[in-house]
């Protein structure tokens, strides 16, 4: 399944890093700094406004804009929608640099796909920016496995007109590397990523994650397959290199 490929090309939010609950973090210290009244939201509070916001807005560039002017009219902030989403950015990128890591087992699972001679590429809805600070100023990630050292290709939201599910990611990496659908395999955890790999001809695997467990059927039909974790891609990959 893995080995019998050339390239694997893995989503970053939520299927190789812990980082969903990171944004959740982010708008619940936002709120509660900005707000009228100090308000405290949980975490989940704090997911479920943003993915409704996202449901109804889109994944578009003025996506989170708009969030923030929902925000300021909710909760009472001062400021523009503009100073807001700003302020959202700064705790953002101190977040990114801190409390964002690898879930358990990923970096090795990077690892044995590179010392089995596999290219490796990202196909990510997260921008440039976001990527960068991971690259080149998160030590967790960094410590383990640079994401610009073991990537042969990072393609992110600024390098594309539409994003998932729209496939125009996996084709780039496509006709960038110089493969054909059958040469590749998507790890996904959301079903944007896999109707794109669907759209795009490559098959894909699906890795569990909390913020997708709704939608478990669903994920299973457009999936080759389902793994719980890291450690259990790992030890296919394993398996595969053993029996050879």
């Amino acid at each position: 399944m893995f080995l019998d490929r050339k390239c694997i090309i893995f989503d970053l939010d939520g299927t190789l890093i812990d980082s969903l609950g990171i944004w959740s973090q982010v708008d619940q210290a936002l709120i509660e700094e900005r707000s009228s009244e100090h308000v405290k939201v949980t975490e989940e509070a704090a997911y479920e406004m943003r993915a409704e916001a996202m449901r109804r807005y889109g994944e578009g560039s003025d996506a989170y804009l708009k969030f923030c002017a929902d925000l300021k009219a909710k909760f009472g902030m001062p400021g523009t929608p503009e100073e807001i989403h700003a302020r959202r950015y700064d705790i953002a990128q101190t977040f990114l640099r801190t409390r964002v890591d690898y879930r358990p087992d990923a970096d090795k699972v990077l690892e044995a796909l590179k010392r089995a001679g596999l290219k490796l590429a990202l196909a990510t809805t997260t921008r440039r920016r976001n990527v960068d600070t991971y690259s080149r100023e998160n030590e967790n990630l960094r410590a383990k496995a640079p994401l610009d050292a073991f990537f042969d290709m990072i393609v992110t939201r600024d390098d594309v007109k539409a994003t998932k599910p729209d496939p125009e990611a996996h084709l780039m990496i496509l006709e960038k590397l110089g493969l054909a659908p059958e040469e590749c395999l998507v790890v996904e955890d959301a079903a944007p990523g896999m109707i794109a790999a669907r759209a795009a001809g490559i098959d894909s695997i699906v890795i569990s994650e909390r913020h997708a467990e709704g939608e478990r059927e669903k994920l299973d039909a457009l999936a080759v397959a389902r793994f719980e974790d890291h450690a259990a891609i790992l030890a296919a990959i394993e398996a595969e290199a053993a029996a050879r």
